[in-house]
């Protein structure tokens, strides 16, 4: 098994994962507003337990977007500055994927038949971040949309058409306000270790790529979030 870093810090919750062989080292926090005190604290608990160092690693896993401005800038900076300092190829991994993929791990393994998983995060000014995954014959969550920015008429119209078995993550959010109740929903926060389980599988695919080439996906373009920010300061 490769020894892969997974930083987490797109929503609420900020977590570290590490492979090493055969184990698997993590760290979970949910403390908002507090992901550049934690994260390199985490980073340095799980390297220390494994007893390795950065340049042993073969790869850096990040999740890239859709989630906080903030957040996503404090994880991908973290894993910038760890790939180029130790010259590491990255695996860039969809927060939303990765939401499907801790739904599964939390809720649903005993599930042989399930549908269509729908990952939300609340982008506020009425707006939602949405994804749609489904499990493939090898047992992982492939897209069946492409992760997009919508507003709560036309998320609640996605529910509609997907008809998803769950909404997970900022799901109460748009379920109260587009009147989706008779929808299955459970509130979760992203985690590294479903985000190092996909970057493993990656890593085998040859699909790290190198740091430079990796963008951050907003959705909603970052004009839009200085604007929000300012009004929301003033």
């Amino acid at each position: 098994m490769a020894s892969i870093l997974a930083i987490e810090t797109s929503t609420a919750a900020c977590s570290v994962a590490l492979s090493v062989g055969d184990s698997i080292f993590s760290r979970y926090s949910e403390e908002p507003r507090s992901h550049t005190k934690l994260i390199m604290a985490m980073v340095d608990a799980v390297l220390v337990e494994a007893g390795i160092t950065v340049p042993m690693l073969d790869a850096i896993a990040v999740t890239v977007g859709p989630g906080s401005f903030t957040g996503l800038r404090i994880g991908f900076a973290t894993a910038q500055g760890l790939a180029f300092g130790a010259q590491l190829p990255v695996i860039p991994v969809s927060t939303l994927q990765v939401m499907a993929e801790t739904y599964k791990r939390k809720y649903s393994e005993n599930d042989q038949h399930p549908g269509i998983v729908m990952p939300l995060l609340d982008a506020r000014m009425g707006e939602f971040n949405c994804g749609g995954y489904q499990l493939n014959s090898d047992g992982q969550y492939k897209s069946v949309i492409e992760d997009q920015l919508l507003t709560t008429d036309a998320a609640g119209q996605l529910v509609e058409r997907l008809k998803p078995q769950v909404i997970v993550g900022d799901a109460l959010a748009l379920i109260d306000t587009a009147g989706l109740q008779q929808y299955s929903y459970q509130s979760l926060h992203p985690d590294a270790l479903d985000l190092l389980e996909i970057a493993l599988i990656k890593q085998a695919r040859n699909e790290a790529v190198d740091i430079g080439s990796v963008e951050l996906v907003y959705l909603r373009g970052t004009d839009a979030w200085k604007k929000h920010t300012k009004l929301r300061t003033v």
